[in-house]
């Protein structure tokens, strides 16, 4: 399956919104129209300003994907006709674009998906830990 880039777009937050076109052919005439958007976020130690163990937070973050955390969003539709895949593949870039933008672009955004990261990555080690 390839992938092709549609558009980026420069967020008033200075992130920016990748949206990939991973479409591709199902059977005969019929299409998966797949949409992906993405926004790559450099894991900053400000953002952990406000934890106690800020910087151990920071440290065990990084430790764990690098320095940067990514969101994504998928928007697919099954079994579109060959002739209407374009259309659908517009409809869903639309879509995208109108509820992305402003979340994604918020100001606190990246800060806030940054520290959701930091607590999906300390629930796996707790859960983790209460394991036989």
């Amino acid at each position: 399956m390839s992938e092709k880039l549609i558009e980026k777009i420069t967020l008033s937050n200075g992130l920016i919104l990748e949206i990939w076109d991973q479409s591709h052919r199902m059977a005969g005439d019929r299409w998966l129209v797949s949409l992906l958007a993405r926004v790559e976020i450099t894991i900053s130690p400000e953002y952990f300003s406000t934890l106690d163990d800020g910087e151990k937070a920071y440290q065990d973050l990084v430790a764990a994907h690098g320095n940067s955390v990514v969101f994504t969003q998928e928007k697919v539709r099954h079994f579109v006709d060959e002739r209407e895949t374009k259309d659908v593949l517009i409809q869903l870039c639309q879509n995208l674009k109108d509820t992305l933008v402003a979340y994604v672009g918020n100001p606190k955004f990246a800060s806030l998906y940054v520290l959701k990261k930091y607590g999906d990555l300390k629930d796996r080690q707790n859960w983790g830990a209460e394991s036989p």
